[in-house]
């Protein structure tokens, strides 16, 4: 199977299965030999992030309304589209005779004709965007109408379009040191001699892509891959050695594992969470690293438990959101957006039982992966006005244009007497 054939799987899953894009991504790539794996990372990245945008272009050119045509033949059509007008270094007549040839083994009689006619316009033509500011930014960024309204209602235009430009770029590779077995230092040094590059940002590494499923660095638990943003999160709840923590909804366990390594693995840490698989993955990850302090307990975050009721000096809140901070790395999520979704409820109900588990004196550090307000400052507004023994210490929206981050939401807070 080529290149293309296997982007074409990979995104077919992903639209029409639920397949995650990194995941998804992850199993093809394990198939692919070195030489296809840049250009089908880049189909599948590059077509689901401009799903709308290339849909935009189809309308223009086919006389044939798209919902009409076959899903794999839309398909086949974005990634052809994709190739014409955004890919680098592909010559057109490559990106159209590839396309034609996967029209002809997954559609019928005159798909590759209509293929090759589709694509030849394209290429002829420039874009041509519409006018209206909402309907620019939607087809301009690929992001839907809804999303666009309500972005630029609250943050204005100018901010919106530097948001979506910043979404639209792929995401740095950053690996977080583990302390408990090296320091940036050497770890960039041992990186380098490995021929990967990588520089020293702010206590972890900012680092060229690489396979590191395969790096023994990895595997031997000398650091783990985490945004920026995330890392926050522990580094500003700043548990200390000997500490009790509590992880509300800790899976895969970066964030728990991070907090392992600023306690010195000291202490105890229970990490929640309601699938078992889940937990798995916490357990094999603290084994990797070294951690010993993480108890797991299969348990959902909103359902309270009196024996973990006042014990923890320090909690961490970091609550199922929307993930539209991530949109760099699963470019899918923007278009599953439902500004009606009840996530706001289980994030209350989480913080509020997390109150319950924290000692006087303790803080607790409530985060998300979305820079929706109605799930970050109306979630920690409201549980600061229910809870007057609570202050507000710390709040920050991360932003990628902003801060060269995910988008992240951090809140920090005490509880008093």
């Amino acid at each position: 199977m080529d290149a293309r054939e296997r982007a074409l799987r990979v995104l077919y899953d992903i639209e029409y299965n639920g397949a995650y894009s990194n995941l998804a991504l992850k199993t093809a790539l394990g198939e692919c030999d070195a030489r296809d794996r840049a250009l089908v990372t880049a189909l599948v990245y590059g077509v689901t992030d401009k799903r709308l945008t290339l849909d935009y272009i189809i309308t223009r050119h086919s006389k044939l309304k798209l919902k009409k045509i076959s899903k794999y033949i839309r398909i086949i059509l974005r990634m052809g589209i994709y190739q014409l007008k955004f890919a680098d270094k592909i010559p057109a007549s490559a990106a159209v005779n590839e396309s034609v040839k996967l029209a002809k083994r997954y559609g019928h009689a005159s798909s590759a004709g209509f293929v090759n006619g589709v694509l030849r316009s394209v290429e002829r033509s420039e874009i041509e965007y519409p006018k209206d500011k909402t309907e620019y930014l939607s087809v301009k960024y690929s992001f839907p109408t809804e999303l666009c309204n309500e972005w630029t209602e609250r943050f204005g235009y100018e901010f919106t379009k530097k948001l979506m430009t910043a979404y639209s770029k792929p995401a740095p590779l950053t690996l977080r040191p583990n302390r408990l077995k090296t320091t940036p230092e050497k770890l960039l040094a041992r990186l380098q001699e490995n021929g990967v590059q990588s520089e020293i940002t702010d206590g972890y590494i900012t680092s060229a892509g690489f396979d590191i499923a395969r790096d023994d660095l990895y595997k031997n638990g000398f650091y783990t891959v985490q945004d920026a943003a995330a890392m926050k999160a522990s580094e500003i709840l700043a548990p200390k050695s000997g500490e009790t923590v509590i992880d509300m909804c800790a899976a895969p366990g970066g964030k728990t594992t991070h907090m392992a390594e600023i306690m010195e693995n000291k202490g105890k840490i229970f990490a929640f969470d309601i699938y078992e698989h889940k937990l798995d993955l916490i357990r094999k990850n603290a084994e990797r690293l070294g951690v010993t302090i993480i108890e797991t307990d299969l348990r959902d975050g909103r359902e309270f438990d009196a024996k973990y009721a006042e014990i923890a000096d320090k909690i961490l809140c970091d609550a199922p959101c929307s993930g539209l901070g991530i949109i760099r790395r699963k470019p899918e999520i923007k278009y599953g957006y439902d500004a009606d979704n009840d996530l706001p409820e289980t994030q209350r109900a989480i913080l509020n039982n997390a109150a319950r588990y924290l000692k006087t004196g303790g803080e607790i550090v409530y985060s998300t992966c979305t820079v929706e307000k109605r799930e970050n400052e109306d979630v920690t507004g409201r549980f600061l006005r229910d809870n007057a023994g609570f202050e507000k210490l710390y709040e920050k929206t991360f932003y990628p244009h902003i801060d060269g981050t995910d988008g992240f939401y951090i809140c920090k807070m005490r509880k008093n007497a």
